[in-house]
This record gives C-alpha cells, sequence and structure tokens, in this order.
C-alpha cells in the first residue's frame, strides 16, 4: 500500500528535477539508436512501467483478496515515452534489460499454471468419461478447503507460543467487512456455478482438441462484460476504457467460430455448457472489481489468499454438495473414489485442488487475470502479465490436445481449424514476446546440459529480420506439430488396438429367392404407439433409394393390447402400396429378441438387405436423424446384378462409440456384465489359416439402438448357432436356470443404489431385469456392429455425429461397411 505511493512520489521528483536540470542547458547525451530498436526500447520501457504496476497491484490483492487497486492510470500515449526520455541515459543498456526478469519471473508462474491446468484438465477428462462431473468437483473443492485450513492451522501451531507485539488496529470496519464478504461469497458463487458447467463440457464434449481451442474465448467475454459493467458505473472510473486492443477481441471471436463450425461431432449441449462456464467466469470477476473500492489495512503476509479461500471456498462447495445430492448417485461415486490408493488419489486431484488454491482456476479454462489498469480483459491489456496471461491459455489448450489425443480420444482436426487458432496466438501474444522464445529454448537446453546459460538481450532477437522469422517458423510448428499429433501418430497409435482380420466371413454362396429384394423390419414394443409405426412405414419404403426395389414391410409386434383390425391395418399402411404384413410375438426377450427372431425364422429366405427399425426410440426428432443418416450413407444393390457394384453391408442409423473389449462400457452407464463383446468379437471373426497367434479382440464399436441396415451375406457369415444361442437366452422363461438372468452376470448394485444414476427411471437399468426387457437385450443391442463384422478403426474416427452428418473432406463409408 505505501510502496505504490512512494513509487509515484519519486517518478514525480526525478521527472522535476529533470525538467531543472533542462530548464539550465543540459541535454541528455544519448547514442545513436535505429528507428526500430529505438521503438523496441520504448516499448520495452512501457512493458516495464504497466509490469511494475501490474506487480504492485497484484502484492496489494494478496495482501487484501480481491479489494485492492492503487488507482493508478498508466496512459497508453506517446507523452509517456517522451517525459521517460528526459531521465539520465548514462545506463539506458541495463534499462533495456530490467524488463526482462519481469517477464521470466511472469513466464515461471504461467509455465506453473499451463503444467496444473493441462494435468487437472486430462485427469478430469479420464474421470469425468465415466459420470459424476458434480462429485468430482466436490472432491476438488474439499480438497483445496481442506489443505488451505491445514497450512494456516500449521502456521498457527508454529507461532502460538512467539509473544507478538501490540500493534495498532488496522481492521475493516463493520460496514466493510460486510461488503467485502459478500462480493467475496457472491463472486466465489458464481465461479462455481462456472466451475460445475465446465465439467460438465468436459464429460459430454465428444472431441476434446476442439473443447482444448475454446477457453481463450473467456477473455472475450472478459471484455464485453467489463465495458458493459463500465457503462452501468459499477466499476471504479479510475479505469482506462480505450478501444486500442479490441481488435484482439474481434480476432478472437473470429478466430475461435471455425474450429466449432468445422467439428464433424459437435455436441451442442457440451458447447452451451462451454459457452455458459466461460461466461460465468468473466461475470464473477466483474462482481469481484464492483464498486466501492476498499483498500487492504495493515501489514499483510504470504497467508493472506489463503485466509481469503476460507472464506471464498465455502459457497463452491455448497453448491457442488448440493448439485452432487441432486443429480448423482453417490453411492457409485463413493464407492469409486474410496477404491483409489493413496497415489491415485495425488494423482487425479492434486493438480485439480493446487490449480484452485494457487490460482483459483478450474479445469478447461482460461488463466485468471483481471487488469488492474484497463476496463477490457487480458486482450486489451498491453502489460507482460496480460501478454502472459493469454499466451499460457493457449499453450495449455496446445498441450491438452497433444498429450490427451493418446487417450481415448478419436477425432480428426482440419487445417481450417488449427490455422486461425495459431493465428490467434500471433495476433494476442504478438511477435516482440514470440521472438524470445529461440533463446528461451536454447538456454533450456543448455540448462539440462548444465551448461552456462546465455543472458537475454533485446538484440538481436527483437531487431524485426528476427522477430519476422522467430513468428512465422513458431507459427507453421505449432500449426503442423498439432496435424502431426493428431491425424498422424495418434491415429497411428490406435490403429494398433483394432485387431480385426484381414479378410471378413460373408456367405458369398447364398442367392435371395428374388434377385434384388430389400425388406423393412419394424419392432413395434409394449407400450409404444401405432402412430409410430404408422410414421416409420411413410418414411423409410418410400424413399428413392430403395422404393425402386419394391420393399416389403413386415412388423411385429408384442404389445398384448395391439388390436388387429382392418382400420389399424389401413392406418398403419397409409400411403404405402407395396407388401405389408402384421405378426404378433410374445412378450419376451425385448426388441433385439424380435430381430433376432426374424433373422432365424427367415434364414432360408432372406432378402439380399434388410432395415431394421424399432419404435422404442422413435421419437420425431431421432426419426427424423435416423432417415438422414440412411439417405447419406446408404448404398444399395447394383443394377442389374446385385453384386455387380459395391453396396452396404452393414450401416447403424444411431450413434456409436469405442470401448476396449477387456473392460468395455459406453457414456450412459452401460458395461458388459455378461463379457460378451469378446466372446461374440471370437464367435462372429474367422480364424486365418496361417496366422499365429490368432488375431484377439482389441478395441470395438458399440451400437446404441436397435436401428441399422444388413445385408444377407453379413447376416449368414455368422453362424446360425450363434444367433439361436443369443435368442433362447432372450427368450427363456424358465428364469432359474436362464443364464441371461443370474444374479452374477447382471450389473452390480450397491447398497443404497437402486432409483439412483443408472438405475434410475428411464436410464439404461432403470427398469428392474425381466423377461419384457431383459439385461442381456441391452448388450446384444450394442454388438450389433461386432457380430455383423463392422468393427473399424475408420467408423471410430471418421464417422460425424448425427447431427452434423458429413465431415469436411469425409467419405460415404466412413459410418458403415460396404462389401
Amino acid at each position: 500500500m505505501t510502496t505504490a505511493t512512494t513509487t509515484t512520489t519519486t517518478n514525480a521528483d526525478t521527472t522535476s528535477t529533470n525538467e531543472e536540470m533542462l530548464s539550465a542547458g543540459w541535454v541528455p547525451q544519448r547514442r545513436a539508436l535505429g528507428r526500430d530498436e529505438e521503438r523496441g526500447r520504448d516499448e520495452d520501457v512501457k512493458m516495464q512501467l504497466l509490469d511494475e504496476h501490474e506487480s504492485e497491484s497484484e502484492r496489494a490483492s494478496e495482501r487484501g483478496g480481491s479489494e485492492s487497486d492503487t488507482g493508478i492510470e498508466i496512459e497508453a500515449e506517446d507523452k509517456d515515452d517522451d517525459e521517460d526520455e528526459d531521465e539520465d541515459e548514462d545506463e539506458d543498456e541495463d534499462e533495456d534489460e530490467d524488463a526482462l526478469p519481469k517477464m521470466r519471473s511472469a513466464s515461471a508462474k504461467g509455465v506453473l499454471w499451463v503444467v496444473l491446468a493441462t494435468a487437472a484438465t486430462l485427469n478430469g477428462r479420464i474421470l469425468l468419461r465415466g459420470a459424476f462431473p458434480f462429485y468430482f468437483t466436490l472432491l476438488l473443492h474439499l480438497g483445496a478447503y481442506a489443505m488451505a485450513a491445514l497450512t494456516l492451522l500449521l502456521l498457527k501451531l508454529r507461532t502460538f507460543w512467539i509473544p507478538k507485539a501490540s500493534e495498532p488496529s488496522d481492521a475493516y470496519s463493520l460496514s466493510e467487512s460486510f461488503l467485502v464478504g459478500v462480493r467475496t461469497i457472491v463472486s466465489s458463487s458464481i465461479a462455481s456455478l462456472a466451475m460445475l458447467l465446465g465439467a460438465q463440457a468436459l464429460q459430454h464434449s465428444p472431441n476434446l482438441p476442439v473443447l482444448a481451442m475454446l477457453p481463450i474465448a473467456t477473455y472475450v467475454t472478459d471484455s464485453l462484460f467489463f465495458r458493459m459493467a463500465y457503462i452501468v458505473r459499477i466499476l471504479p472510473r479510475d479505469l482506462s476504457c480505450g478501444i486500442r486492443y479490441f481488435y484482439k477481441v474481434v480476432c478472437v471471436l473470429l478466430g475461435v467460430l471455425p474450429p466449432v463450425m468445422f467439428d464433424y461431432r459437435l455436441s451442442n449441449r457440451s458447447l452451451v455448457f462451454a459457452a455458459a462456464g466461460f461466461a460465468l467466469a468473466s461475470l464473477s470477476r466483474v462482481v469481484a472489481c464492483v464498486r466501492p473500492r476498499i483498500e487492504p489495512k495493515g501489514p499483510q503476509s504470504w497467508d493472506g489468499p489463503l485466509r481469503a479461500y476460507l472464506l471464498a471456498g465455502l459457497a463452491p462447495m455448497l453448491v457442488a454438495g448440493i448439485a452432487t445430492s441432486k443429480y448423482e448417485n453417490v453411492t457409485a461415486a463413493s464407492h469409486i473414489a474410496g477404491s483409489w490408493d493413496v497415489a491415485h488419489k495425488l494423482l487425479y486431484l492434486g493438480p485439480g485442488v493446487l490449480l484452485l488454491i494457487v490460482f483459483g482456476s478450474a479445469m478447461n479454462s482460461a488463466y485468471p487475470f483481471t487488469s488492474k489498469v484497463h476496463v477490457g480483459g487480458a486482450l486489451e491489456d498491453p502489460s507482460a502479465a496480460a501478454t502472459d496471461a493469454v499466451a499460457s491459455t493457449l499453450q495449455a489448450g496446445f498441450f491438452t490436445l497433444a498429450i490427451g489425443v493418446f487417450g481415448q480420444e478419436r477425432n480428426f482436426v482440419e487445417w481450417l481449424q488449427v490455422i486461425p487458432v495459431t493465428l490467434i496466438y500471433v495476433v494476442c501474444v504478438g511477435p516482440r514476446h514470440i521472438g524470445y522464445y529461440p533463446p528461451r529454448l536454447l538456454n533450456l537446453i543448455l540448462r539440462l546440459f548444465r551448461r552456462r546459460q546465455l543472458p537475454l538481450h533485446t538484440e538481436p532477437w527483437q531487431l524485426l529480420f528476427f522477430l519476422a522469422t522467430s513468428t512465422v517458423i513458431f507459427a507453421i510448428l505449432i500449426s503442423c506439430n498439432a496435424m502431426y499429433l493428431i491425424d498422424t501418430v495418434a491415429h497411428q497409435h490406435d490403429l494398433k488396438t483394432w485387431h480385426d482380420p484381414s479378410t471378413i466371413m460373408l456367405d458369398t454362396l447364398y442367392r435371395a429367392p428374388q434377385l434384388r429384394s430389400f425388406d423393412v423390419i419394424i419392432a413395434h414394443s409394449e407400450g409404444d404407439p401405432v402412430e409410430a409405426i404408422a410414421d416409420l412405414v411413410h418414411l423409410f419404403p418410400t424413399q428413392h433409394l430403395i422404393s425402386w426395389l419394391s420393399p416389403r414391410v413386415t412388423v411385429y409386434s408384442k404389445d398384448p393390447s395391439f388390436s388387429m383390425t382392418d382400420a389399424t391395418v389401413q392406418f398403419i399402411r397409409g400411403e404405402f402400396g407395396g407388401d405389408l404384413s402384421i405378426q404378433t410375438l410374445n412378450n419376451t426377450g425385448g426388441v433385439t429378441a424380435t430381430f433376432l427372431h426374424h433373422i432365424i425364422d427367415r434364414w432360408a429366405v432372406m432378402s439380399v438387405q434388410t432395415i431394421f427399425l424399432s419404435t422404442a426410440t422413435a421419437t420425431a426428432a431421432q426419426t427424423r436423424l435416423h432417415l438422414q443418416r440412411f439417405l447419406d450413407y446408404f448404398t444399395p444393390m447394383g443394377f442389374p446384378l446385385p453384386d455387380a457394384t459395391p453396396k452396404t453391408g452393414f450401416l447403424h442409423l444411431g450413434e456409436q462409440e469405442a470401448c476396449r473389449c477387456e473392460s468395455c462400457f459406453d457414456s450412459l452407464g452401460w458395461e458388459d456384465s455378461f463379457h460378451l463383446v469378446p466372446s461374440m468379437w471370437s464367435a462372429s471373426r474367422p480364424d486365418e489359416p496361417g496366422v499365429s497367434p490368432a488375431p484377439h479382440c482389441g478395441s470395438v464399436m458399440l451400437t446404441r439402438g436397435n436401428n441399422f441396415v444388413a445385408s444377407a451375406a453379413r447376416i449368414r457369415g455368422v453362424k446360425k448357432d450363434v444367433w439361436e444361442m443369443l435368442y433362447d437366452g432372450l427368450v427363456n422363461e424358465d428364469l432359474s436356470n436362464a443364464w441371461a438372468h443370474k444374479k452374477e452376470k447382471l450389473p452390480v448394485v450397491l447398497p443404497g443404489e437402486m432409483g439412483r444414476g443408472r438405475f434410475r427411471p428411464g436410464e439404461v437399468y432403470g427398469a428392474p431385469d425381466g423377461l419384457e426387457r431383459p439385461y442381456l437385450g441391452l448388450t446384444v443391442e450394442r454388438l450389433w456392429g461386432v457380430l455383423l463384422q463392422c468393427s473399424r478403426p475408420e467408423i471410430a474416427w471418421g464417422c460425424p455425429s448425427l447431427e452434423i452428418r458429413w465431415r469436411f473432406g469425409g467419405k460415404k463409408g466412413e459410418c458403415g461397411c460396404l462389401e
């Protein structure tokens, strides 16, 4: 507090002395500088002054939480540089280097944040793929609060017996304490909501590389929110509000659009969560800076931020606790967390806890920065600390992208996504900052080999030639490395986990009764409306891709209340003029048993191609998405012979995701409790003669939903015994002896877990296991691609989401298999 005042007074005295010396005829001696060198020196001096003010403001903030601000305005005009030129220049070469220690200090802090943020984001990605984002966030808050409280307690015990000198009380007044407390609690509450939304975005985003490119957008909302707050006069009025650097805000806003627009697996839900999290993080910083400004009082110690965290950390724990208890399965989450040993707890939670305590930051977020001299955020502040904040945010995104793709990420990126983010780095960080990367890299190498490091000088690294060269090389390296790591290294690394044999088993000797034939099979479940059948009959058989094949429609109904009247049949037929047959089946086995019944019953008279549809998921929106996937990726049989040209052998019309055979589960909470994934993989794939050892199950594609197209050659390529074994397990009414209903093969229900999480009504295991809806049917539903030998890495990497439809530069065979 007193340091800022002393600095201001000293500067004023120096200016007055210089004016007196100039009036007496003294002329400062300056060595001749080139135009570029003089401009660079002036920029260094201005950066030093701004950084000194930023450092003083940060020290005051540490002493008094978020209430400090020195109120010193630094104008970014040339008149400040003219006043600085009046000072003594006898040691001007040393002054050119004064800003470098500040930059190195800021960079060291930025490096620590990059390491913690990257580790916390990757840990969160690994853990949150198994759900429980609120519980994981609560663990981070509890760990951070416990560590802060324990540290302060140890400090108290250490100084408990030391006599303290009596000092005048400089505590806040009652009104000031109340205002500080309210402002801190409101700000931390908003920040906790932002953290919960960020955790959900990290969980639901199918494309981690794209998500890692977006946190820089937080500074855009910072600029917009701070400017709006300044306009409505709730921020201090002694801040600069110029728009000199507002072009950076526009650059970032335009630069983050291509990664989102060209994301072929974009999840609107994840995007909304991420955008809302960024906005709330900015809002929390605005709330922390509202007027009136309250200066810290009395001598402050380094543990001041820890004391402030004890107040600020209460609201996040409360918010995360409420969300966890209301929306998540606490029993299952506690069971998973309790299975970790000490090493795994430190590994999974340590980076996130340290990130909260040291920086007050969260997973997949921007570097926390609040400008003390400008209304806008880090993008509009020319100080070294602001530049380092922007650089750290982008670097954390790059390392998250580069390391995360070696996990379970299977997503391509395009040049149109990487180049805009690289341009954001060049424009917002600036060539002058990038120009110091080569000597820093050289010093890092020298440090590794225990050699003497080279001193950092502005020359020659800040000369125009070196600035242009280092910036261009950096942009090329960062963009090419990102593309190479994802599209080549990570892709080739993942291909090693797919062990499908080089040949597939097709029944090429089978000939359908009709040369060109196509069947539409519709499974009607209990409780589904008749209108759902009519909609499917109206939409699919009438499409131009198959209408010329005169498709036959067969409806299997397991609804006991289904009425087989002429009116019902006519309503289902609608305008369809082809063959239509309706059969009723016993209500056992679910939808998968219906399709298995058709396969076994029509084994000898199967059509060349068949589409299987279910009314169980036939909402209007889902049906339209399934139809669009069918129209985009289906290839009908050739003419005049069915095998004259490649045709679709298997095409799933719903979402698909990959898993590992040894521990297979999906994002909805389903798990392979029957251990059928490896056994069905082996049963549906032939042993290649002369190949030893035989291929084993590695990675596979899971299919969600009973809506797909299959050819007779692929269906009959699997032994009939396999289909009959699965069908018998589904429809066997002897529950005491049926292997599909044995307790040891069903998902384990923990005490108190029933009715919560994945066992909640409407979730994957929301209904109890029974003949009408056996849990085995959920497993068979996910094995259609495995059984029909269409579980390929090309689908895992290239198939877009249902909403996006197409991948830029994609191919028609990326979502299915042709034969």
